[in-house]
């Protein structure tokens, strides 16, 4: 991944992009968020923030930040900056489009950023925060200001 860059080539400002993640990771989810369950792969689209924990596979595309395993990525597209955090998972600055998989153990991705779209297969959990869109094959919602979404499909 390059330098993080927006339409117009200005360099954004990674410290300012890591102290939001920062800032979303402490606040937590609030345990009164709305807690629903579908079958199928889950799809969501919107801006903020996202947690999955899930066995399967994921995509995420967007622009802004993304944690995840470093061994459970399998692809990354884009522009940006890689930063190791030094256990084991890596800050993606800009990442455009990130696929992470994990078949023996519940992996996490945290995302927060604008023009987030999120397509997961297989069992976990998507905690969603901002404001969006999401379904599965029998559930479709909104997830703002804050939604929790079980999810379950054929892996």
């Amino acid at each position: 991944m390059g330098v993080l860059e927006d339409r117009a080539g200005h360099r954004l400002a990674g410290l300012a992009t890591a102290a939001l993640l920062v800032a979303v990771l402490a606040s937590g989810f609030d345990a009164r968020a709305e807690e629903v369950s579908g079958r199928g792969e889950l799809h969501a689209a919107g801006n903020g923030f996202a947690v999955l924990v899930f066995r399967g596979q994921a995509t995420v595309r967007g622009r802004g930040l993304l944690v995840a395993e470093r061994d459970d990525i399998l692809e990354t597209r884009g522009e940006g900056r890689a930063t190791p955090l030094g256990d084991g998972r890596v800050l993606l600055e800009g990442f455009g489009r990130v696929t992470v998989r994990s078949l023996r153990d519940r992996t996490r991705v945290e995302a927060a950023g604008a023009r987030l779209r999120i397509w997961a297969r297989g069992i976990g959990v998507a905690h969603l925060a901002g404001a969006g869109i999401y379904t599965t094959d029998d559930l479709e919602g909104s997830w703002g200001p804050e939604v929790s979404v079980e999810f379950e499909s054929q892996e």
